[in-house]
């Protein structure tokens, strides 16, 4: 189930912010691998490999499209329930897609507080290091094919959890 998203006057800020390279491939990637699992539709899997393959070279797409099918994987086994997203082409950001560009910056950036408080706010702090684990390979790989996302700041990442989750975004899990 996908809402729809409302026409708006203005511009989202996070509609600049995704129309980078390495933030778009991983917001897409995330949504299209949730918008799979939720529908089960394969044309969603090749939209992702298709970017990754017009972004990065063929051994970067190749990594990052198996890294991230096993931190989509990871989140499925231990995030909190559920994990939301926004339909593919939204020009807007929810709380854990937000976290997911964090967690992939911070891996990216050195930024170890970063990455350890968004991957705790999208499971746990008991399962935060399996998350890591299993996003490492993806940051990398993006990282290494030259899509280096913007560094995220940990205050941010604070205060993006305490809102907790927004209802009106699709679900999964």
């Amino acid at each position: 189930m996908q809402f729809k998203d409302q026409p708006r006057q203005e511009e989202c800020a996070a509609a600049r912010y995704l129309a980078r390279d390495a933030e778009g491939l991983v917001i897409g990637g995330y949504r299209g691998w949730l918008g799979f699992a939720a529908e089960r539709d394969i044309a969603m899997l090749d939209a992702i490999w298709s970017a990754f393959n017009r972004k990065l070279d063929a051994n970067c797409a190749r990594l990052a499209m198996s890294g991230l099918e096993k931190l989509i994987r990871q989140l499925g086994v231990c995030a909190t329930c559920p994990l939301r997203f926004h339909c593919q082409g939204a020009r807007h950001l929810c709380r854990d897609e937000c976290l997911m560009l964090a967690l992939i910056s911070g891996l990216q950036n050195g930024e170890d507080e970063t990455a350890y408080l968004s991957a705790g706010a999208l499971t746990s702090n008991a399962r935060a290091f399996e998350v890591l684990a299993a996003a490492s390979e993806f940051a990398m790989a993006m990282k290494v094919g030259g899509k280096r996302l913007l560094p995220i700041q940990a205050e941010s990442i604070r205060r993006i959890a305490q809102r907790g989750p927004k209802p009106q975004t699709t679900t999964l899990h």
